[in-house]
């Protein structure tokens, strides 16, 4: 490509969006990556885990202390070898365990063993506390509110279509 190039016209996702939705997805993804390296660098550089393991020791925290490893794939959002990744790292550490399940001879249960609770709640003080920072102090509880709701409608209907099921709310499927 010669330094006189010059495009006339944006090829890219620009150029199939209005400008405000340019703006509302550039922005999005702005924000999400920034939050998201800031509580990294957090997590690894004073608690010695990564963003997977605490998000992993959070959901089973949440869910009573075990979940089935297939629902908590689909929960991080993740792939089924890069969740075991994370178990195995988890494991080793003595924070989890995986057991199978006895009516299901293919099926393992994640449990949150007390070492990885109390890891957990070492690194949540600070986590939240950047949550709050960065995320939910710069809205009123209103906005926090709609965010929430957005979020968690769109997240619904990219889980349909990330289990490749039939949408009812687009002609995708």
């Amino acid at each position: 490509m010669s330094d006189d190039y010059e495009p006339t016209q944006l090829a890219g996702t620009g150029h199939h969006l209005s400008k405000t939705e340019l703006r509302t997805w550039t922005r999005f993804l702005d924000a999400s990556r920034l939050l998201e390296e800031l509580l990294a660098r957090h997590l690894a550089e004073n608690h010695n885990m990564t963003h997977s393991d605490y998000e992993v020791l959070v959901r089973l925290d949440g869910a009573g202390g075990q979940m089935r490893m297939t629902t908590l794939a689909e929960q991080v959002v993740s792939s089924a070898q890069k969740l075991t990744h994370t178990a195995n790292r988890l494991e080793k550490r003595g924070w989890i365990a995986r057991l199978p399940i006895e009516e299901d001879g293919r099926g393992l249960m994640a449990t949150l063993l007390p070492e990885g609770q109390a890891a957990l709640a070492d690194a949540a003080v600070g986590h939240a506390a950047l949550i709050k920072q960065f995320l939910l102090d710069g809205m009123d509880s209103g906005e926090q509110q709609s965010v929430a709701d957005i979020m968690d409608r769109l997240s619904n209907h990219m889980r349909v279509h990330r289990r490749k099921e039939s949408c009812p709310d687009c002609s995708n499927t």
